[in-house]
């Protein structure tokens, strides 16, 4: 009886800790505004807390995110926004949009948006502010909150999706970029989720028609 309480625990523990570096790696992908840099200290000491899990990858996740953390804090605050856009908003490989990284410019990807919005509201999880369901952050956030009684199938392809793109954006980022701990973490946390091609993910994407138009084009 004794082992099993102790198993018990121990998963739970498993559990709290993942959530909190799931949380703790949305927060630090969010736009660094005056808000979050006021948020830093706090994450900091909420990672530095963590108990101890009992698998090394969770153990590691930690510290990444720390060092991300405090990396944030020490950066001034114009040049920390603009290293932001350059990074998710200018550059596709790294956008931090699920079924952007899916799908590309797939007339296919609405219909993958109001999927994964179905799931949340489903689940009871409305999204904020502007942003689209398949945000990062935010279905990071969903992970960690997750109701016990959503299908533990569902949960597991969210999860090897987030894998993927988490394993697509690193790739794209310097190993010096202020984020790319941030996907290090995520790729630790998700690593018994990791897919054998994870590159399949992405078969289906369709790029923009960027080539000359079939006519000329006349300003006034």
């Amino acid at each position: 009886m004794a082992e099993s309480q102790t198993s018990s625990t121990q998963a739970t523990l498993r559990h709290e800790t993942r959530g909190a570096i799931l949380i703790a790696a949305s927060r630090l992908l969010a736009y660094p505004d005056h808000a979050l840099r006021a948020l830093l200290p706090a994450i900091t000491a909420y990672l530095v807390d963590l108990p101890a899990g009992d698998s090394a990858n969770i153990t590691d996740a930690a510290p990444r995110l720390v060092r991300v953390a405090e990396r944030l804090r020490e950066a001034d605050s114009a040049e920390l926004e603009a290293r932001y856009v350059v990074t998710f908003d200018l550059q596709e490989p790294t956008s931090l949009y699920l079924t952007a990284h899916e799908l590309g410019d797939s007339r296919r990807r609405g219909q993958a948006l109001a999927e994964l919005r179905a799931m949340l509201r489903v689940a009871g999880f409305e999204e904020s502010g502007d942003e689209l369901p398949d945000f990062l952050p935010l279905l990071l956030e969903f992970l960690a909150h997750a109701p016990a009684d959503m299908p533990a199938d569902a949960v597991t392809a969210l999860e090897q999706r987030i894998a993927a793109v988490c394993e697509r954006i690193q790739g794209h980022l310097d190993a010096d970029n202020l984020y790319y701990d941030v996907f290090g973490a995520l790729r630790d946390v998700f690593q018994s989720s990791v897919e054998a091609d994870p590159d399949k993910r992405f078969s289906g994407r369709e790029q923009a028609d960027t080539g000359e138009m079939p006519y000329p084009l006349h300003y006034d």
